[in-house]
């Protein structure tokens, strides 16, 4: 089946979505953020920055059905923006790509033969580990240390150093997703709604996260329990998910994973509930 591709380079005017759980409320944030937003972040060393983008996002979406790739495509880009990610302006090269696929595993396996620039920059182990998840969609993620010369500084001149301290050392050196790429299904997604779709490739395109367990105490409160626990997961990002994404994106790139999921977990609590 030839897959129609929506292409969206960050525009500044994207229409919004006109899905009917748009304006599905957010669950209540969970009694424990602390664990949720952990959990969604797939418990990570603690005191190592975590990865993110290291370019503004240049989305492409390959779906069967045009209409249908273009919603997820505009709605992955709302969030996006929402979260504080850079977005590029249109003639970009995509460095962040969503295939939705009949046969996802076949796919792969001959992307990665031809030698896919989204596979390049991967080694032959941490392919293999992507490809050994639980979820029918399979992330990839080429990540790269940065330099940082003066890192962090000039984000933090209005203010207190909170994040920049005097510990100069290489645990602080920014982690950069260089180029990610998420492979769904189409046999998995059953009801799933595109927004549901587009929400949970969202946080597994953008940020590192953790597979969530079906019987887990987090799985409704978070839209990574959508494949996991379908019945019961919610309609949309959730809270915490949102805080996740935003704290990553908003914090300087030389911040622990400990004070990204401290960040989130306030923010997540101050939503209500």
């Amino acid at each position: 089946m030839t897959l129609k591709f929506a292409v969206l380079a960050a525009l500044a005017g994207t229409a919004s979505l006109a899905a009917a759980d748009e304006s599905a409320p957010l669950p209540p944030p969970a009694a424990d953020n602390a664990a949720l937003v952990s959990a969604i972040a797939g418990g990570p060393d603690a005191r190592r920055p975590l990865a993110r983008l290291r370019n503004p996002l240049c989305l492409m979406v390959a779906a069967p059905d045009e209409a249908f790739g273009r919603t997820v495509a505009e709605r992955i880009t709302e969030n996006a923006k929402a979260a504080g990610v850079p977005l590029h302006r249109s003639g970009c090269t995509p460095n962040a790509l969503v295939t939705f696929s009949q046969n996802a595993v076949e796919q792969i396996t001959l992307r990665r033969a031809e030698g896919h620039r989204f596979f390049r920059s991967m080694s032959e182990k941490e392919i293999d580990a992507a490809l050994s998840g639980r979820d029918p969609a399979y992330v990839f993620q080429a990540v790269e240390a940065t330099p940082r010369w003066g890192e962090g500084d000039a984000v933090l001149n209005d203010g207190p150093m909170v994040y920049w301290t005097k510990e100069r050392s290489y645990l602080r050196t920014p982690q950069d997703l260089v180029t990610t790429l998420v492979v769904i299904d189409n046999g998995a997604i059953g009801d799933a709604t595109p927004t549901q779709l587009a929400d949970y490739a969202t946080l597994r395109l953008l940020a590192q996260t953790g597979e969530i367990a079906a019987d887990g105490p987090q799985a409704s409160g978070t839209i990574l329990s959508l494949f996991a626990a379908p019945a019961t997961a919610p309609a949309q990002m959730t809270r915490a998910d949102q805080a996740y994404l935003s704290s990553l994106y908003t914090l300087p790139r030389t911040a622990f994973a400990e004070e990204v999921l401290a960040a989130a977990e306030a923010d997540a609590s101050r939503g209500g509930g």
